[in-house]
């Protein structure tokens, strides 16, 4: 009975503060305990909008929470860099060569809404400008007659209307790098040229110059001031000292938690127990499937962990902490396209393992916003369990209502009925039984928990329900 996975129904809840938004009693999930699971359950439990926290596996009540969840996934195999993601790895390559602590300049426009007509510093350097044109402006002294007062009234200049000016302004701003950008394409096309190459071996050429994450990320520079190294170990080897420390320095100064909150017990609950079954074969990647930690050292010293579960056809993010003192490298995105990276390497040899989960997507959330921006990814409607690229569109769609049924023609394929209730696998007495035999065998003991055993089939659905064992005492 090992590789079948065991669980524990817990039900509906809806107690406790959510963690987003931080309202009490708005949160409402279902959720199960994990005994042990195998990897290709868990996997299918995630295609159906269900995550973990260590061994607890949970799945938001989206149509009546606070703040609806939909899981997100990457594409890995067609991620495309943004500009963005390539300053960052950059950035962490500067430093790992010079040593030099480069500042995060744009950390301030990341919060700003969306309301404001113009960010703040632009809207700073508008107002100077307006003050010293007026300061240019001639003033007339205390002798001068009305007449010669109303004259310089009247030809006083007058600032143009502020949304003009700005819009204006920003045009200025927004026409220089693609006039600069233009310049280098021409000088490009006049050497190209020269050398006798059609437009059409330039563009061919571009082409073949378009640079992968794995080649940014492999221009990390091996005799630098820093070296950094990364190992992925399985989680039962993630708790030592050190490890609890970086983890209760970023909780205490990231997420304020008190001191007390981060004790060894409730971080190993966490982030250590998984109920993944570890499995290791010829079958699968060198480090297997199961739950792992990616641990980055600077030299020697541990700075960051990302915790992730290497699954049939994805890697799932779990959770990520680092040290606060190196935020300004933006380890969070950073150790991201790692994660990416990884996936893809691991693609080589199993080709069904091609996706990255980020979790879940909450568009109430701005801490959450960023994983639209790892492109292309895709939402899961969470009551039909497709998947839906994740554009502009549908972007628009979330954001104008509290929660959106994303496919809403389609019908769950795998959904439960009455008449599959006595198909559910239970295990009663330590033996795999269908729910329906365990009714006819205790006939003299009517049971009546009929409901609850319905309730969970329909959240985990029918395949599940037939796989896995749910857990019925005496």
């Amino acid at each position: 009975m090992s590789n079948y996975s065991i669980v524990e129904y817990c039900g509906g809840s809806n107690d406790g503060k959510c963690g987003y938004c931080k309202q009490e009693g708005n949160y409402n999930s279902h959720g199960l305990w994990a005994h042990t699971m195998n990897v290709e359950d868990y996997q299918a439990l995630i295609n159906r909008n269900w995550r973990r926290s260590g061994q607890y596996c949970y799945i938001p009540q989206n149509n009546n929470t606070c703040c609806p969840m939909y899981t997100i996934k990457c594409d890995a195999l067609n991620f495309k860099l943004s500009r963005s993601h390539k300053k960052i790895i950059k950035k962490v390559n500067k430093y790992l060569k010079d040593g030099i602590e480069e500042k995060n300049h744009n950390s301030k426009s990341k919060t700003q809404t969306v309301s404001e007509p113009v960010p703040s510093k632009e809207k700073s350097k508008i107002d100077t400008n307006l003050m010293n044109i007026e300061k240019k402006l001639p003033t007339a002294s205390t002798s001068s007659s009305n007449t010669k007062q109303a004259q310089l009234n009247e030809t006083k200049i007058q600032p143009p209307p502020p949304p003009l000016f700005h819009q204006s302004l920003l045009n200025k701003k927004a026409l220089k790098p693609s006039k600069k950008k233009y310049a280098r394409v021409e000088k490009l096309k006049a050497r190209l040229l020269a050398k006798g190459l059609s437009l059409t071996d330039m563009k061919r050429r571009y082409v073949n110059k378009i640079k992968t994450l794995e080649d940014f990320l492999n221009e990390e520079p091996k005799n630098g001031k820093h070296k950094l190294e990364v190992k992925l170990v399985p989680s039962t080897q993630g708790s030592n000292d050190s490890i609890l420390d970086l983890f209760r320095k970023y909780q205490e100064k990231i997420h304020n938690d008190p001191p007390e909150k981060n004790s060894k017990k409730s971080y190993e609950r966490f982030l250590i127990n998984s109920p993944l079954q570890l499995r290791k074969d010829n079958k699968t990647p060198p480090h297997g499937f199961g739950s792992f930690h990616y641990q980055y050292y600077l030299d020697g010293e541990l700075i960051a962990v990302g915790v992730i579960d290497i699954l049939p056809e994805c890697i799932s993010s779990v959770y990520f902490y680092y040290n606060p003192d190196y935020s300004f490298l933006t380890l969070g995105t950073y150790a991201s396209l790692r994660e990416i990276a990884l996936t893809r390497e691991l693609y080589k040899t199993h080709p069904s393992l091609c996706n990255y989960y980020l979790g879940f997507y909450i568009p109430t959330c701005s801490k959450m916003r960023y994983k639209a921006n790892i492109k292309p990814s895709y939402l899961l409607c969470p009551e039909v369990y497709t998947w839906h690229l994740l554009d502009d569109k549908l972007s628009k769609e979330i954001d104008s209502v509290k929660y959106l049924r994303i496919n809403k023609n389609g019908s769950d394929s795998d959904s439960v009925t009455q008449n599959d209730l006595n198909n559910v696998y239970v295990l009663y007495n330590r033996t795999a039984v269908r729910y329906g035999d365990l009714k006819r065998v205790m006939k003299s003991k009517k049971r009546n928990d009929q409901d609850e055993v319905l309730e969970y089939a329909r959240k985990v659905g029918k395949s599940l329900s037939q796989n896995m064992l749910l857990y019925r005492s005496s």
